[in-house]
């Protein structure tokens, strides 16, 4: 509730100069909402005319009237199921808005969008869908039909609220606007359901709203001093990813992305419009430079003209801390609103002001946009500042009602310049090299290069197959090549994946990753060709990912597995569990065939050519026979008892790895911070993971502060959401020194632990390994992403590999991580810290014969830099290289009879570096020859 009474006389009392720019006629103010909105907003600079009242309806249902509360009351949320019975009971008491299905959650949640219009757009949907989508395509659309369609079609434009689950204020924002703009009478709202069909996704990710409202009614609800509140969100929204669902536009792995994609794909909306909450008062997303050269010129255009308007409209209504620009950067399109700008579409998003509560406080965020510039003409209040739910939905609506009506005024460009972007674009593939791209389908991994043949067609690229050989100017390619011609609509996107990225040196700091080049990513040969003639090739369209299904070749006894680099042989081991494997530990030849090193020997067992069909049949794998078992030393890969342990304090990235697994099949034990706790961990694991966390090393121990305790997360009448897919009586505390003691204990009692980027730290800075030291940086973290101690470090540290692909040599080529690699390759790194080269011990005290001992590399399983001179960076950018180059990429240190492995990089980011997966699937698969290594 609204605390100052003569504020809000004040703010009532101002109402008639207020709403003078635009009273509520021809609307009538529903009873009651004048006064609720000005009593929920804490100054009247924060309220526009625009949405100072709800306009009153005879027959549609308002949200004042279905909620018993105005949207962005103080003290109250709406979950989805609520959400969703107010959608459709607007959807069916008035003829201007329908309710569609876009998909499920992956718990089972619908994910439901609303179309807005008037009653003959409404009538017209399927017409104005197969407009748009005709408009995409300029080949079979000439420039005749295209001015045709422009003249009756309208531009679609796609709301999404909700994606990040804390930033609650997006949901109450739309549900308010689509009401408004169903009802209203007023001549701009009127323009906008006549020129457009607006549709809207109030929420976007409903497994993590529904945890989030339970989190603020059981946590928060009553606080309203920022200083003392506890931790504001659960730990789990969806199933996988935290903040990281907003990372995911090239891979699709999420429900949520998969609903908004289903919903470009049969819409083919002009612009995606994302909503979100960080900074004061509301930027307009257009990031700042460098820019991407494989984005339209005319779509940095209209999102400049669109964020200009929307400033200039704020800003004349006197709402404070309206800007654009200087946010992130534009040259990375991996976000949800990046489904638009990589496909010819405008992709937006508005950051507001947020308590990450729903209760009005005194509100401070870390970063200073309070200054006068081009860019922000009227800067925030000073901070800290009273700020309320409803502030934040008046901002959000205002500023949407204006990008709405600014589209609508300019209907017929929008669509004009949507189709004139394929024609770019799909001219470009006419016109200049590279003509096309060609993808070998014999490279090592059959199976890796079918997933990226399957990432490609998810996204809208076009992808063929050829039916002869293909000679071009650059060689020959076989029959069954895969060919990615460069004559279509996305054109761009498609060299923008299937080419590397180059970060320049002077440029800003990046906000995310600098590359994301899906040949490094996939450790794939994508050849581009500058010769016409392949669109004159022998091709078959592929209108679905294309099956590899491997080969059992003779009848046994024995059986052999060639390792090629195939990403597939960890789930290919635990599908055979039951079955002996033993690995060669050196090439070898038998039958006139060369086997590496790595390679699978079966010996006779009952039931195994069986399994081995089926095996290779799910998993690409071409499996050979031999009469005896070939004499050449090998180990036995005894399937391990996984565990996984994923800390309370950070669930998001370690996300990414329970994904890959779970994808691949592989069983794993979830292994809380309790779990650590509760000791006895080598009796039920052999291997235990510990995934990359953004976390600093006291927060890797201490994890969430116990001040809050007992913070329990599981499943309740109160709190059903919960407890998925993990559940806690008190998830604060961290494993604690304890904790500590106890992964000790694991490694000396002979486990494998092995830790992934940023927690690594946890190992080589908390004593379980002796002998490194951090000599800089810290987790991987931006400025603007949060966090800026941490953000400080990784900054400013001697060396910067934000995001980029990296090569790497193996000092231990005969080590079992390097089988089905070369001795010379590359991974993906981001702003990792950096650390010492092993030495036998650190210095001990201050004295000149305690100094640090000699160095010793044997731990050094691969090492940054390529050992005969290759350009360090294969995509992205690095700073600083010389001083990563010749440190440890991959340590293996013994510690009592177990080992400790360490990754300087993250071989799971983001389901996209698949080519770096199979260096963790040879540790997990070969433990057991690891810790045997002394």
């Amino acid at each position: 509730m609204f605390r100052q009474p003569l504020l809000l006389l004040t703010l009532i009392g101002l109402l008639p100069r207020m709403l003078c720019a635009q009273s509520a006629a021809p609307d009538t103010a529903e009873s009651g909402s004048v006064a609720e909105i000005a009593q929920a907003t804490t100054e009247a600079r924060f309220l526009s005319p625009w949405v100072a009242y709800l306009p009153a309806s005879a027959h549609v249902v308002s949200p004042r009237a279905f909620l018993h509360r105005i949207p962005g009351a103080p003290g109250e949320l709406v979950n989805s199921a609520t959400a969703y019975a107010y959608c459709r009971a607007l959807a069916g008491s008035s003829p201007r808005v329908r309710m569609f299905t876009l998909g499920r959650s992956e718990e089972g949640r619908d994910i439901v969008l609303l179309a807005i219009a008037d009653e003959q757009g409404i009538e017209a949907l399927e017409r104005l869908r197969t407009a748009t989508a005709a408009l995409a395509d300029p080949r079979r659309t000439d420039a005749a039909a295209a001015a045709g369609i422009v003249a009756t079609a309208r531009p679609i434009y796609y709301i999404n609220a909700g994606l990040h689950s804390d930033e609650t204020g997006s949901t109450e924002s739309v549900l308010e606007l689509a009401y408004r703009l169903a009802v209203s009478e007023q001549p701009m709202i009127r323009r906008v359901r006549e020129k457009l069909v607006v549709l809207i996704n109030p929420v976007a990710n409903p497994d993590g709203r529904d945890k989030q409202v339970e989190w603020f009614y059981r946590y928060l609800k009553g606080r309203t001093d920022q200083a003392t509140l506890p931790r504001q969100a659960p730990p789990y929204w969806s199933r996988y990813a935290f903040v990281d669902i907003n990372r995911d536009a090239h891979q699709q792995v999420h429900e949520t992305t998969k609903a908004v994609f289903r919903m470009f794909y049969a819409w083919h909306p002009q612009v995606i419009h994302d909503l979100h909450e960080s900074i004061a008062l509301l930027l307009t997303w257009n990031g700042t430079n460098p820019l991407n050269r494989h984005v339209d010129a005319l779509t940095y255009a209209e999102r400049l003209e669109l964020s200009l308007h929307e400033v200039q409209t704020l800003t004349g209504f006197g709402m404070p801390g309206v800007w654009t620009w200087n946010f992130g950067d534009d040259w990375a399109h991996l976000y949800l609103d990046s489904i638009a700008t990589n496909h010819n579409s405008d992709g937006r998003g508005y950051e507001t002001f947020g308590n990450g509560s729903a209760e009005t406080m005194r509100s401070e965020q870390p970063d200073d946009n309070t200054t006068l510039q081009w860019y922000r003409p009227s800067p925030a209040p000073p901070q800290p500042l009273l700020w309320s739910a409803r502030d934040n939905v008046n901002y959000n609506e205002t500023a949407l009602l204006a990008a709405l009506d600014d589209s609508a005024q300019q209907a017929q460009a929008l669509l004009n310049n949507f189709y004139l972007k394929g024609l770019h674009s799909y001219r470009r593939g006419l016109d200049e090299p590279p003509y096309g791209f060609l993808i070998p389908d014999g490279q090592g991994d059959p199976r890796r290069v079918a997933q990226l043949i399957a990432r490609l067609l998810s996204l809208g690229i076009e992808v063929q197959r050829s039916t002869s050989a293909l000679t071009l100017k650059e060689g020959s390619w076989p029959a069954g090549t895969y060919v990615v011609r460069l004559d279509q609509p996305y054109r761009d996107y498609a060299v923008d994946l299937l080419t590397d990225q180059f970060y320049p040196k002077d440029a800003p700091e990046a906000y995310d990753d600098v590359s994301w080049s899906f040949p490094a990513h996939y450790h794939l040969a994508v050849i581009a060709t500058a010769d016409p003639q392949v669109r004159a090739a022998q091709l078959t369209p592929l209108s679905e990912p294309p099956q590899i299904a491997g080969t059992v070749a003779g009848s046994g006894p024995v059986f052999l597995l060639k390792d090629s680099g195939q990403e597939s042989l960890l789930e290919a081991r635990y599908a055979l569990a039951r079955f002996r494997v033993g690995i060669a530990e050196r090439a070898f030849s038998i039958d006139g065939a060369q086997y590496p090193a790595g390679s699978w020997i079966l010996a006779p067992q009952a039931g195994l050519a069986s399994a081995l069909r089926d095996t290779a049949a799910k998993l690409g794998l071409d499996f050979s026979s031999t009469a005896a078992v070939p004499q050449v030393t090998r180990h036995e890969a005894a399937v391990p008892r996984l565990g996984v342990w994923v800390p309370w304090a950070d669930t998001d990235t370690a996300g990414w790895a329970r994904y890959t697994l779970d994808q691949r099949h592989i069983p794993y034990g979830y292994v809380r911070d309790e779990d650590i706790r509760a000791g006895k961990l080598r009796d039920k694991y052999d291997v235990l993971l510990y995934p990359h966390v953004d976390l600093e090393l006291a927060e890797q121990i201490e994890g969430l502060h116990r001040q809050w305790s007992p913070m329990p997360f599981k499943k309740t009448s109160a709190t059903p959401s919960f407890g998925t897919p993990a559940s806690s009586d008190d998830i604060t505390g961290g494993i604690g020194y304890g904790g500590l003691a106890e992964l000790q204990r694991f490694i000396d009692s002979g486990g494998l632990l092995i830790t992934l980027g940023n927690g690594s730290m946890l190992p080589l800075e908390a004593g379980l390994v002796r002998g490194v030291r951090r000599e800089a940086g810290g987790p991987p973290r931006s400025t603007q992403g949060g966090g800026a101690a941490s953000a400080a470090a990784s900054q400013n540290t001697e060396v910067r590999t934000p995001g980029a692909h990296l090569r790497v040599s193996f000092a231990r080529p005969e080590h079992p991580i390097a089988y089905g690699y070369a001795a010379r390759t590359w991974v993906f790194r981001q702003n990792f810290a950096l650390y010492s080269i092993p030495r036998r011990w650190l210095r001990m005290a201050y004295c000149t014969v305690c100094l640090d001992g000699p160095i010793d590399r044997s731990g050094i399983v691969l090492e940054w830099g390529d050992r005969e001179g290759a350009p360090f960076v294969v995509s992205g950018q690095a700073w600083g290289e010389e001083n990563l180059i010749g440190r440890a990429a991959i340590l293996d240190m013994p510690s009592g009879k177990g080992h400790v492995i360490t990754f300087n990089f993250n071989p799971l980011h983001r389901d996209l570096n698949r080519g770096d997966q199979r260096l963790l699937w040879n540790a997990i698969i070969n433990w057991r020859a690891i810790l045997a290594q002394r």
